[in-house]
């Protein structure tokens, strides 16, 4: 045993410790100390049990599994990932259960080929095949670099391509359009829901997360910090950050926002148990995905007479700035992207008179 007391114990008492060296699988050794345990017994305890978890990670190399190296990865990104996003991944991962238990030594270019042509099979997105090849190149790369198995086959592995697509045509609604749609709303809570999302450009689950506290009337602010989502499994909704740290902003209301708002917020407050943490759209319980989109399909049949997505609002939100002469950069600030260069790729064709103006601007010299 390799437990030990020291001289000067904690404020709380805690004076026992274990001490281990051990090699890892390339040979270093490391010169682990515990934290200190009030009992002797504790800490045999816990050297037993790290001595344990030295044996379990001295994997040979050869028999490292995709199984396993997975396991290893999830672990990684758990703290660094929300949990719709690790649900994402554990889906693509499902889409490599034919590799599960090979050896990661095993996968060569016979096997990587029958995989590819079942990804194939599948008939999914462009996008999401390349996702799952993705997913499996990192798992190659992470076994590779703590276990030093073979990362030659990851030259082989290309993404997919599609030679028939094309980039779909951005839906939006115009100023006029959206007047149509707004027209037959009959929801005062709808329309001002509807409203936020066409001139402040929100995201639908930036919306939905919405409460009181984030309204700040004496500033005519809106503060977005957060995002919710419906889409795990056993939970009603789920509250987490948003997007991007550069999503996180506060913008200005306008006056009909400002006024409708505090409309929705004197209608609400009237309840003895109001809060402030009450959802701005639906008190205690926010909006439901769902409702959003059977309202959204009802009123743009009506109003309109097409349809839309719910986050076409927030492009429809792009198209009125850029055609009211907002740079690209404020375009970008507002709708809270993490970089210019998304918006640039997004809306490059939306600011076609603008070039033109360069063009003249040039000729004119």
């Amino acid at each position: 045993m390799a437990v030990y007391e020291t001289k000067k114990p904690t404020k709380d008492g805690r004076k026992y410790y274990f001490r281990i060296k051990y090699k890892d699988i390339f040979g270093v050794i490391h010169d682990y100390s515990s934290p200190k345990f009030k009992k002797r017994i504790d800490a045999v305890n816990e050297e037993a049990k790290y001595r344990i978890k030295i044996s379990n990670q001295e994997i040979c190399t050869n028999n490292v599994t995709f199984h396993q190296i997975f396991l290893e990865y999830k672990e990684n990104i758990s703290k660094k990932i929300k949990k719709q996003t690790m649900i994402k991944i554990e889906n693509l991962y499902k889409h490599l259960k034919s590799i599960d238990d090979l050896r990661i030594n095993d996968f060569n270019l016979q096997k990587y080929k029958q995989l590819r042509n079942y990804i194939e099979s599948l008939n999914f997105s462009v996008r999401w095949s390349n996702k799952i090849l993705g997913l499996l190149k990192a798992l190659i790369k992470l076994s590779s670099k703590y276990y030093n198995t073979s990362e030659t086959i990851l030259k082989f592995i290309e993404n997919f391509e599609d030679v028939n697509f094309s980039k779909k045509e951005m839906d939006f609604f115009t100023y006029e359009e959206y007047q149509k749609f707004d027209s037959v709303i009959n929801d005062f809570d709808f329309h001002v829901f509807f409203e936020v999302l066409y001139f402040l450009g929100l995201r639908q689950g930036e919306a939905q997360a919405l409460t009181w506290k984030d309204i700040n009337f004496s500033k005519n602010e809106i503060s977005i910090n957060k995002t919710l989502t419906t889409k795990i499994k056993g939970e009603n909704w789920t509250i987490s950050a948003p997007k991007t740290k550069s999503s996180i902003r506060t913008l200005p209301m306008t006056k009909n926002i400002q006024n409708d708002l505090k409309t929705m917020f004197n209608k609400a407050s009237k309840y003895k148990d109001f809060s402030n943490n009450w959802f701005v759209f639906g008190n205690t319980s926010p909006f439901k995905e769902t409702t959003i989109q059977n309202k959204k399909n009802k009123y743009c049949d009506q109003g309109v007479g097409k349809r839309i997505r719910v986050h076409d609002f927030r492009h429809s939100c792009a198209s009125l700035l850029i055609n009211q002469g907002a740079t690209i950069a404020l375009v970008s600030k507002y709708l809270g992207h993490s970089n210019i260069s998304i918006t640039l790729n997004t809306y490059t064709h939306m600011y076609k008179s603008e070039l033109e103006n360069v063009t003249n601007i040039l000729n004119n010299l």
